[in-house]
């Protein structure tokens, strides 16, 4: 959405040295320095390997030590996040494999050369110098029977594998019923099927969400019955060759259930506990999952789901309303703690695994139970320590954002704060020989807003005792290592770094270009200010107009 302004604004790259430009940056106005406050000037010295080989880790160290991981949905946010967090801090690993896919005519090695060149993996680039030796990619796609993987491969991820991550899913809420199925419930299965070919297995996780069981208000650490038989769904789309019809009757199937998503996870939940016994398998929900929040920088994301997104558009002047209530509690979790805890959880089921049988472990990774903050506090939080202080170049106007909670309402605020100017600036664009946009982004704008407002407007009751307890029970070696204690957790902390992080990583709007930034941000100010005066005023007017012609 707002990114599509930012895509289509790329700027030169800066003349002056790094130096000039944090004295234009870092000012008695702005004292401070971004790097720091993100924490891209505090790596460690470089160590290599052979420092640790002699030296006994912590419990959760040992437990990865010599250990051959597979990894599916590593070229995802939670999956890239991962990848590092196990190189840096679990550097006695044997080897980690990533089930990848031929995308847009990239052939795997290439998709994971492509995976180390984001910004994130810029510390353990300077920390483990040598970290990617022991990844190689697995070629194969999720959505496929037997996922796609030659024998040969699966020979050996059945020989040498210990630990196993799932993560990869589509997440798409409009996704087509059938690519829904083939990859998040079909794909679970052969993760399964895998698994239990796997001889060295200690512990098999697989990620879901929390909102998996969304058609509950109360979501326990348990299983709940889907609205269907998985069964009986995957017997329905894969006898349906039309796919129309498939769209037609999913409303009917969804049964509660507000997208194909959740929809399918739900019944991959119900695969799960039905199709694993004999593994040593967890099931990890993460709530809505956001920027880091420590490691190994502060304010990385790659994504624009969810609030971030919002905070995107607001930023950059392109977002103006949502249908949102915003005095709801909204359950949010840092990527970077998620991480942690999936690691650890991982470490909990090789633990249990004589108990699991056929009720594997359910660990709801959320913040509302322990730390909750209500919408609006946490956008009025960002925006403190953001704005004025890193603004975007890409910004098209001042920071004008009026949610609501009413149908209505929004629909009207939309007309007026989004269709109309949109169509209006177009115009212009088209006639002074630029290329019309906004139209384009708020047709965006709106789609999303429909598939995001049952979760805008609602909030859950999620028990989390199972994630406590397993926090409780790690060693301070590891608690240090794998912080994950939502509870200690500080949205202030998070706030301050989330602005910036949301410039350099996700807008990719690179430091040079922030003392502009500020200058713009301050005219638009001013803009912003003069045009909600005019309007004031043509309003007068107009009630000035309608009392004459009703008293006089």
């Amino acid at each position: 959405m707002a990114l599509d302004l930012c895509r289509d604004n790329e700027l030169k790259k800066p003349k002056k040295t790094y130096d000039e430009i944090m004295k234009d940056i870092v000012t008695k106005e702005f004292p401070l320095d971004p790097l720091q406050l993100i924490g891209e000037k505090s790596f460690d010295d470089p160590t290599t390997l052979v420092d640790f080989e002699n030296q006994e880790g912590s419990n959760v160290q040992e437990f990865y030590k010599n250990a051959t991981i597979f990894i599916t949905g590593g070229t995802g946010f939670m999956g890239k996040m991962l990848i590092e967090k196990l190189s840096r801090t679990c550097p006695q690993l044997k080897h980690i494999y990533l089930l990848i896919r031929n995308k847009k005519g990239k052939a795997v090695n290439e998709r994971i050369d492509a995976i180390f060149e984001d910004r994130l993996f810029k510390r353990i680039k300077h920390e483990r110098p040598k970290f990617y030796h022991k990844i190689s990619a697995i070629a194969g796609d999720i959505s496929l029977p037997g996922l796609g993987i030659s024998p040969s491969d699966r020979q050996l991820l059945a020989e040498q594998v210990n630990i196993v991550f799932h993560a990869a899913a589509t997440i798409r809420f409009d996704e087509h019923i059938r690519t829904a199925i083939d990859i998040n419930v079909l794909g679970t299965r052969e993760i399964i099927k895998l698994s239990k070919e796997m001889t060295r297995l200690k512990a098999c996780m697989y990620v879901s969400t929390a909102y998996a069981n969304c058609a509950f208000d109360k979501i326990d650490e348990k299983f709940y019955e889907a609205p269907f038989s998985y069964d009986g769904v995957i017997s329905l789309v894969a006898s349906t060759n039309d796919d129309k019809k498939l769209e037609n009757i999913t409303p009917s199937l969804l049964s509660g259930w507000p997208n194909t998503y959740t929809f399918t996870k739900s019944l991959a939940e119900d695969l799960v506990k039905n199709e694993s016994a004999g593994l040593p398998i967890g099931i990890f929900r993460p709530s809505v999952v956001i920027s880091t929040y420590n490691e190994p920088v502060r304010g990385w994301i790659d994504n624009v789901y969810g609030p971030i997104g919002m905070i995107v558009g607001v930023g950059t002047g392109v977002l103006h309303t949502h249908h949102c209530d915003v005095t709801k509690i909204i359950d949010l979790v840092p990527v970077d703690l998620v991480v942690n805890a999936l690691i650890c959880s991982a470490y909990k089921v090789s633990k249990i695994t004589p108990a699991i049988e056929k009720n594997p472990p359910i660990f709801n990774y959320v913040s509302s139970k322990q730390n909750p903050i209500i919408l609006e506090k946490f956008f009025t939080t960002v925006k403190e320590y953001g704005l004025p202080n890193w603004p975007t170049i890409n910004a098209i106007w001042y920071y004008s954002f009026v949610p609501t909670s009413n149908p209505y309402l929004y629909s009207l605020l939309f007309l007026l704060l989004h269709t109309i100017p949109g169509y209006f600036i177009d115009f212009l664009a088209q006639m002074t020989g630029k290329k019309p946009m906004l139209t384009k982004i708020y047709k965006k704008i709106k789609k999303a807003n429909a598939a995001l407002s049952f979760f805008a407007n609602k909030q859950w009751d999620f028990n989390d005792d199972n994630t406590r307890s397993l926090w409780n029970e790690m060693s301070e070696a590891d608690q240090k290592l794998f912080f994950f204690d939502i509870k200690e957790m500080s949205w202030d902390y998070y706030a301050r770094a989330c602005a910036i992080g949301l410039r350099l990583y996700l807008v990719k709007d690179d430091l040079h270009t922030l003392k502009n930034a500020r200058i713009k941000w301050e005219r638009l100010r001013k803009a912003h200010i003069l045009l909600k005066t005019i309007f004031a005023l043509v309003c007068i007017r107009i009630c000035w107009y309608i009392v004459e012609q009703c008293f006089y």
